[in-house]
């Protein structure tokens, strides 16, 4: 006999079951007590899955936010705190010896790829990594000319194979973007430091290979890296002084300008050359040695120095100890010290020589920073020689920035500023007529300083009279007036006088640390090359912009 629905309601209720709210209870949904106590699930709700089920084995009990990978600060943050992604800039240096690369903000590149021989091997060839392969190799390598391959141009773009400059730059600009970089296919802007006055055929090439890559950059500036020096050392003016692979540049910057500049082949080939012979004439052997290029290398990169201009002759002589060049690895021969500073006096400084026996383009650096700072105007000169920056790939040898800065100011003393270093016969009679003659420049200076500051003399009847005289009508002296000294005492608070006329150096921290900083500020260069305009054109369009 059915039950009535009140009494079906408080039957449930005394069992203590509570059932989910219902809109109509019929006769169909009574169930006995037995068969709800061991009912399943409703076939509507799906069982979870053996996978899901271990997964949640760490996870809480109870309901919980999912944990995202990704970063949900914006979430929490306030709109106005929403920014665009910064654009990254990309950039590249350019030099002789080395292709390095980075980011811009960045204090150092993320590498520096070296241009050698072995660069070029191919995938899989791991015979450099043999115990004998130097060894076995060692007899091909001194029959090549010096340092072939350890470069990628030459002074002389017509004795260049651009072909192979190309290969080359390519595969350490794929190196740099696969291994370190690790860029996406989003476009980005490039920045190329070149060498000053670098050929054309070499920026084409360069611009070639950047514009070819994947990455398709939609324009690149070009920079020189002696401004970039002068950037990174925070300096608007300088004398800076590049010791490079084959030649030195000593360039006058004013105000982030060239103004002047000269070279000479003295420079890092010849003074690893010097270092070959001083190893070649100190191994004590009845057979001929021969050093190669990377053991003339590594030894000036490691123990090559240059002393001060007056040696300290207390110090006590030093022996090193080197391995002899092609020999076991336990053979070693006795050098001194001061030996190792002989390739920077002969190459570098030409101790012991006249500076008429050199030729225009094989200066010393120090009479070639000499004759830069004589052709520039007098208060250009006076701020670039208390602002010398050395820099360049042999420009950081131990002593030459004391020894430079020490033969400037014995060629200051002795010479002076004059243009002319040698009258000849003339001088004994240059030297009476310049004394007759300075009486009467004294006496027309003195003149021109009466003229030139007259004192305004007013009489006593007038002087009443600039008291009703409007201000801006009466006769006052500028310059003793005194607002016109208070404003200037107040705007001279918190200035200095920049240091002049005094030879001092300036530490720089290169080329690529500059270009990273002036990336960082988002100023724009003087010369931009697009991308579009240099695939249509090449640099035969671009006019005066390089």
């Amino acid at each position: 006999m059915p039950l009535p629905s009140y009494a079906l309601m408080m039957k449930l209720g005394a069992l203590g079951h509570t059932l989910e709210p219902t809109p109509t209870i019929t006769m169909a949904a009574v169930i006995a007590p037995s068969d709800y106590d061991h009912r399943q699930r409703p076939s509507a709700r799906t069982r979870p899955s053996s996978s899901n089920l271990r997964a949640s084995v760490n996870s809480p009990r109870s309901p919980h936010t999912p944990m995202l990978g990704r970063s949900i600060s914006s979430q929490y943050g306030s709109p106005g705190a929403f920014r665009a992604e910064q654009e990254d800039v990309l950039i590249y240096e350019l030099d002789q010896r080395y292709f390095s690369a980075g980011f811009a903000g960045e204090s150092k590149p993320r590498c520096i790829i070296p241009f050698t021989p072995h660069a070029g091997r191919r995938v899989g060839d791991f015979r450099e990594y043999k115990p004998e392969y130097k060894q076995d190799t060692r007899h091909f390598r001194l029959r090549e000319k010096w340092a072939a391959g350890y470069y990628l141009y030459k002074r002389d773009c017509r004795k260049t194979d651009l072909g192979l400059m190309e290969d080359m730059l390519e595969r350490a600009f794929r190196t740099a973007q696969t291994d370190h970089l690790q860029v996406d296919a989003k476009p980005r802007k490039v920045i190329l430091i070149v060498p000053s006055l670098c050929p054309a055929p070499y920026i084409s090439v360069a611009l070639k290979v950047i514009f070819g890559h994947w990455t398709q950059p939609p324009a690149v500036s070009l920079l020189s890296n002696t401004i970039m020096c002068c950037v990174s050392a925070g300096l608007r003016n300088a004398l800076v002084v590049d010791v490079g692979w084959q030649e030195t540049v000593v360039t006058a910057v004013g105000e982030y300008k060239e103004v002047a500049q000269r070279r000479s082949v003295r420079a890092g080939r010849k003074l690893t050359k010097a270092m070959r012979n001083i190893i070649e004439g100190s191994v004590p052997s009845e057979d001929e040695v021969k050093v190669t290029f990377e053991e003339a290398e590594d030894i000036t990169q490691r123990m090559a120095w240059c002393q001060p201009k007056t040696p300290d002759d207390s110090e006590e002589t030093t022996l090193v100890q080197l391995p002899v060049p092609g020999g076991q690895s336990t053979e070693k021969f006795s050098l001194l010290f001061e030996k190792l500073a002989e390739p920077a006096e002969r190459v570098l400084l030409a101790s012991g020589t006249h500076s008429a026996e050199h030729d225009d383009e094989e200066l010393p650096i120090h009479l070639l920073a000499h004759q830069v700072l004589l052709s520039l105007p007098v208060d250009l000169r006076s701020l670039c020689i208390s602002r010398i920056v050395l820099t360049g790939a042999y420009g950081n040898l131990p002593g030459l920035r004391k020894r430079l800065l020490q033969e400037l100011q014995h060629l200051s003393s002795e010479r002076g500023w004059d243009m002319v270093s040698n009258y000849g016969s003339a001088k004994e009679r240059i030297t009476p007529a310049l004394k007759d003659r300075s009486p009467n420049l004294a006496n027309a200076r003195s003149r021109l300083e009466t003229f030139a500051s007259p004192e305004i003399q007013l009489s006593p009847y007038k002087k009443p009279i600039q008291d009703s005289t409007p201000a801006m009508d009466r006769v006052h002296d500028d310059i003793k007036e005194p607002l016109t000294l208070k404003a200037e005492k107040e705007q001279a608070k918190g200035r200095h006088e920049p240091v002049k006329g005094v030879i001092r150096g300036v530490v720089s921290l290169g080329a690529w640390t500059g270009a990273s900083l002036m990336a960082s500020l988002r100023l724009k260069s003087a010369h931009e090359v697009e991308r579009e305009d240099f695939l249509k054109n090449g640099l035969k369009d671009q006019g005066d912009r390089l």
